[in-house]
């Protein structure tokens, strides 16, 4: 019986090995498991945005919750300071340099005057702190394009920085979709 045995274990190990393995077992690995992708700069430069965005969804609900929208100019600023390690008011550094770089195109400069009147018109009626983090999303993009050139460039300082974004301005590498119904 002994003797049996070791021959079915004998004549197994031969078929195995003459047979060799399903063809899906000599594939790499790496073909069966693909390797995790990495993310690209610009999906890391959303991903950071996301963040921010989940915040002031937060932020608002808590103004609509206690019927009192006054803490949320301070949260916007809070907001980006802590989640983008953005410098008080950075952001409408970002806003002013995309103004002045597209001061000639009619559409931006209809967009942004039409974007201010609806923005003074909602602080003379009370109502901004209702609409501000909706207004001050206009220009999400700009922020997004900032953080992606800071992926791109990551040793590189806030004034090189800005002068990349400057010239992703001037090559339309990224523009704002102006609200017709602010």
């Amino acid at each position: 019986m002994r003797l049996i045995a070791q021959l079915y274990v004998v004549s197994l190990f031969l078929v195995i090995l003459f047979t060799g393995c399903d063809q899906g077992m000599s594939q790499p690995i790496k073909e069966v498991i693909p390797p995790p992708e990495t993310p690209t700069n610009l999906e890391k430069a959303r991903a950071d945005m996301a963040r921010v965005n989940q915040r002031r969804t937060e932020s608002q609900q808590k103004a609509e919750t206690a019927g009192d929208y006054s803490a949320i100019f301070i949260d916007s600023e809070t907001i980006l300071i802590e989640e983008l390690n953005f410098s008080k008011g950075f952001w409408i550094e970002l806003v002013g340099i995309f103004r002045t770089e597209k001061s000639d195109d009619a559409t931006v400069t209809n967009g942004y005057d039409r974007l201010q009147d609806a923005f003074a018109k909602r602080l003379t009626e009370n109502t901004l702190g209702q609409f501000y983090f909706e207004y001050i999303g206009t220009f999400d993009p700009l922020i997004i394009e900032y953080l992606r050139l800071s992926y791109v460039y990551p040793t590189q300082n806030e004034e090189e920085l800005l002068a990349h974004f400057t010239e992703s301005v001037k090559n339309d590498t990224v523009s704002i979709v102006f609200p017709e119904d602010f």
